[in-house]
């Protein structure tokens, strides 16, 4: 996969991510968007990726709720 491959497929999965709802999901989006990257490199799924980015800014704020598309990100 190339790297606009890659950037096409990020910039249509942040869409399934708000970028209205403060500073955290700003970082989520910042978060998502560089892991991602990394990890279609080494075949992860949107999901683990998300998960990973949620977990890093729960470390930061362990109360904070993300707000995504539960239909696109199967997460359990």
């Amino acid at each position: 996969m190339n790297q606009q491959e890659m950037t096409d497929i990020v910039k249509e999965e942040l869409k399934h991510i708000p970028s209205s709802y403060g500073r955290m999901h700003g970082w989520l989006r910042h978060y998502y968007n560089r892991r991602r990257r990394h990890d279609l490199a080494k075949g992860k799924t949107k999901e683990e990726t998300l998960s990973w980015c949620i977990d890093e800014i729960r470390k930061e704020d362990p109360n904070w709720h993300p707000e995504y598309d539960i239909t696109f990100f199967k997460i359990k």
